[in-house]
Parts: C-alpha cells; structure tokens; sequence
C-alpha cells in the first residue's frame, strides 16, 4: 500500500522514472533488430535454402526462426510491454497527479487555508491568521464576497458591526470551502497512491515471473520442435488465465498490447478453446470479446437446467442479442450491431452490451442503471440504452455513436440497500478497469467517451470517478442521489463536463444520501433541464408522479432531458440548456 505523503508527491521528480521507461523501449528497439538481422542475414542469407537444401538444413532454419520469434515474444514483450509501459504510464499518471497538486496548493494557501496533520494529512482548515483577521472583524475580502458582506474599512467603518453579525457564516463560509480542497486533496492522492500500488505490483509479479529462455538444444530437431510449438500454445493459455483472474496484475492497456504482440493463429485457438477467459477482460478488442462472450454464453445455457430462473435470464439475453438464424442481431432503433462485452450470474446478475461498436466509434456513452439493474432486467434497461442511441444519432452531427448499457457491478436490490455506498465502492474498479480498455482499444482518433449514471447508477460513476479514476471526458448524472462526492472537481474530470438533471417532480430529491446535490450551485457542475411528463392517474395517489418521474428521463415526452443528453455524448455541449 502506497504511503507517498502530498509534498513528497509535490517534490517528486518523475523525469528519470520516464528515462528508464525509454531506455527499456530502446532496448527491445535494438534486441528486435538483431533477430532481424538473424532472419535476413542467417536464415534468409548464407544459410538460405539457395545455399543449403536438407532436411536437416530445414530444420536449422526452423530452430533458428522459433529462437528469433521467442526472443520477440517473451523478451520484448518483458522489455517493452511490462517495463517500458509500466514505467512511463507511473511517470504519466504521477505527473498529471502533480499538475493538480500545483493548481489546488496555491489556492489553498491564498485563501489562508492550510494542510492539516503534516506531510501526511488531507484535512484542510484555517489558519491562526484567518481565524484571526475573523475575529478582530476584518475578514479578507475573499470571505466577504464569498458570505455577501462588506469588507470593512478601518476601524471605526460600521461594517465591522455587520462582520460581527455574520460571523459564524464567515467562518462556515470558510470552512465549507476547505472541506471543499480537502476533497480535492484525497482524490488526487488516492489517484496518486493507485497508480504507485499498480507500479509496484507489476514490477513485483515480473520479478516473481520471468520471462523464458529460448529453447535448449534436444538429441533430435523433430521433438525440439514439437515441444517447442506445444509449449508456445500451453504458454499463451497461462498467461491469459492469469490475465482473466487478475493474477497478472496486467493494466488493459498492457493487456491489448500483449494480445496484439500474439500471432492470429493463437488468438483463434484462445477464444475457441477459453472463451470464459477472453471475453471478460479489458483490453481485448471488441470484436473478439463479443465473439468469445457469444461461445461461453451459449455454454452456460447448456449447463444449467431447464427451468432455473438464472438460465432463463440468460436466454433472454442471447435471444435479444441474437438473430433466428443464429448471428448476431442488430438494434431495432439504429441497425447498429448488438457487442456483448460481458455478463456474469455472481449476487443480481451482470450484463455488458453495446449498441454499435465501441472500438469504431466516435463517441461512446456508457450508460450505468441503478437499483434493481441485474441480469434478470438486462433487457428492459438495454431499451433504455436504445433510446439513447437513437437519440445520439437524430441529434448528433452524423459521426457513429455506440452505447453501451453497463450493468457490470451488483446492484442494489432495493432503496434500503441504496442507502448503503458498499455497491458503488465495489464496482469501481471494475468500472474505472472497462474504460480504461474502452480507450486502449479504440481504433484511429480517441473517441468522445461518457459516462451516463442513473439514480444509484451515478453514485457508482461518481464514486469510481472520484475514488478509482475513469477514462471520460464527459459524466452525466441523471436523478441522483449523490455521487459520493460534495464537488464536481473531485472527480478528476474537468469541472466544465460535469453535467446533472432532476426533475421538479422526482422522488429522488427527497434522498440526497451520498453527498451533495449534483445540480446544486455548491457542487459545482452544469445543471441542464429535464421535464416532468408522468402525472398522477387519481389525485388520491399522490405517489405515483414522484416515483414514476424518477425513470421518465427517456420518455417520449421528455424530448428536451433527451436531446440535453445527446447533445453532451456527441460534443456539443454548449447546445445544453
């Protein structure tokens, strides 16, 4: 567990932790040109078959090409893809944790605030001279703008009258605002002590697993080849199980390095003969996950029996996802094809699928659903999702948006277990994991990405946002109860593309218990507008447009809390209102 403290992360030099990282890339550079140099000039050259012609002469030319191929895939892989990689993403990561860190210091010690509890603490209070100047009624004129109040002016200026009256809204004032850099403080820390933890665990599991030695010369060409391809193909199967199981401790983006570093043939074999072991981890391309997911989907149905509540949900699943004939089907609103990137029957029930194809796309929303999203309402939130890809496309600018409906944590069952924040905080590593992979494995320009959290759904976005960190350049909350944070710059996205809405009518607002209102001035996002359609049936049930306008955000008359929606995931924010 990282025990940086804020000023030795402040002091930190990142510079020669980056040079190393290039001094590794550099060396797989130079190790990769003499395998080079091996085939042309050994295997190509003067012991080509224009100058050698054997059996035996075949086989040399064989040892030699496994040799060269084992050098690029074990020891580059070591090189470039563990250390290079992990070193320069520590230096990136820490540096951008740093920047941060200069931004908030400054505004912390000129508003006379200070870092409580030494190099270790993140509390933020006042110090002796603002509590002075409070006290003596000449409040800095920061705090006076701040409260309302005038900044008196000597002292026999009647404001020092009007400084003792509102004295305890001075100080609260005050307060409020270093609770406010005290967030902020944690959540750069927490994202600095993660990405040291993550550095220190990939150096310890490569110190732990080498990578192999090329083969060791046998009596007979013919078994040392047979071994030598078995042992390959065993190999890549290994070390995709440590990936799947989180032994590896392999980022995604290390993880699409590694299965791109494979030849096609290998990862063929992998999601035909290890489906369950491709099609959940972040990092694999879309394509392949869907096709793995497909494979081990259809293996649990088999598995189960007839009648089990777990087997009929996952039927209805692949019957939603899954043309008569057997391929994949398409939505209904959009024709873009239907991704399954995940699904499990662990607690509620998990399931991850996209409209569209997220590593083609160039926007991406990530809906999250709230309490009672599982496998059993998989279908009914995944109509949810295709009202926000139609939407994406009748008000976006003609660039392909996919949307993926992630339901990839265990949600709570109901507003008793919605109360409780262990949901959210569970979840947040595997949703800041997903997108990250959303990002390794995109194609061409990075995409648009956004994240879209309803009800309790936010406080899982705001928490991982906040606690793990997230590839996103957008969060939208959508009728929260709080995001597990009191402001929007603890969430490591910029203030500017924090976006939230309730309805006058929501329920929801009566249930604020996972921090501050995400649409309230103090916290420090954009509000953008969402109607109210649902009225009450009979003015004796009071209850019905309260409950009912908590999920009326994508009804069709709900047009202007739809397109504020589009507008955000497509990039034209400044279009919200």
């Amino acid at each position: 567990m990282s025990e940086m403290t804020w000023q030795q992360l402040r002091d930190l030099d990142c510079g020669p932790v980056r040079d190393l990282g290039e001094a590794w890339k550099a060396h797989a550079e130079a190790m990769a040109e003499q395998t080079e140099r091996v085939r042309a000039d050994v295997i190509e050259g003067h012991l080509g078959p224009d100058h050698f012609e054997s059996d035996t002469a075949d086989l040399v030319r064989e040892q030699l090409g496994l040799t060269a191929d084992r050098f690029d895939d074990d020891l580059s892989d070591y090189a470039t893809v563990r250390m290079a990689t992990t070193l320069m993403e520590t230096a990136d990561a820490l540096e951008a944790e740093q920047r941060e860190l200069g931004e908030l210091i400054p505004l912390i010690e000129s508003h006379g605030l200070e870092i409580e509890g030494g190099p270790g603490g993140y509390d933020v209070g006042m110090t002796g001279d603002l509590k002075w100047s409070i006290a003596r009624l000449d409040p800095p004129q920061w705090l006076c703008d701040r409260v309302g109040v005038s900044k008196p002016d000597g002292v026999l200026d009647p404001a020092r009258l009007e400084s003792l009256f509102n004295a305890a809204d001075l100080i609260a004032s005050a307060s409020g605002l270093a609770d406010q850099y005290g967030d902020w403080l944690r959540a750069i820390m927490s994202r600095a002590h993660d990405a040291d933890d993550e550095a220190a665990a990939a150096m310890s599991a490569m110190r732990e697993n080498p990578p192999g030695l090329p083969p060791r010369l046998g009596a007979s060409y013919d078994d040392l080849v047979d071994d030598y391809r078995s042992g390959l193909s065993g190999e890549a199967a290994e070390e995709l199980e440590a990936i799947a199981g989180g032994d590896a401790e392999l980022s995604p983006e290390q993880v699409s390095q590694w299965w791109e570093g494979l030849s096609e043939a290998e990862r063929e074999a992998l999601i035909e003969r290890h489906p369950e072991w491709v099609g959940p981890v972040d990092g694999i391309p879309v394509d392949d996950r869907d096709t793995a997911n497909r494979a081990w989907l259809d293996e649990r149905i088999e598995a189960l029996e007839p009648g089990e509540e777990t087997r009929d949900d996952l039927i209805r699943l692949r019957d939603r996802i899954t043309d008569a004939d057997g391929s994949p089907a398409s939505s209904g609103e959009t024709g873009q094809p239907y991704c399954l990137l995940g699904f499990g029957t662990e607690g509620s029930g998990q399931a991850i699928v996209s409209i569209g194809d997220p590593d083609a796309a160039d926007n991406v929303n990530t809906y999250v659903p709230g309490t009672g999203g599982g496998l059993a309402g998989a279908t009914g939130l995944l109509d949810r999702a295709e009202s926000m890809a139609f939407d994406a496309d009748r008000y976006g600018t003609g660039e392909e948006t996919a949307t993926v409906m992630w339901m990839g944590y265990d949600a709570p069952d109901d507003l008793l277990e919605a109360a409780d924040d262990k949901w959210a905080r569970e979840g947040s590593e595997g949703l800041e994991s997903f997108t990250r992979g959303l990002r390794a494995t995109g194609e061409g320009d990075p995409a648009e990405l956004t994240l879209t959290g309803h009800s309790y759904g936010s406080t899982m976005v705001g928490t991982a946002a906040s606690t793990e960190g997230v590839e996103a350049d957008n969060v939208v909350f959508v009728g929260s109860p709080g995001v597990g944070t009191d402001t929007a710059s603890a969430l490591g996205v910029d203030e500017d593309d924090v976006w939230a809405t309730r309805n006058d009518q929501d329920v929801i607002r009566y249930g604020m218990v996972h921090g501050t209102d995400p649409t309230s001035a103090e916290f420090g996002g954009n509000e953008f507008r969402s109607d109210s359609p649902r009225e009450n049936s009979e003015w004796w049930r009071f209850w019905e447009a309260p409950i009912g306008n908590h999920s009326s955000y994508w009804d069709e008359e709900n047009e202007i809390s739809r397109r504020n929606q589009s507008l955000i995931v497509t990039g034209q924010g400044s279009g919200v209102r």
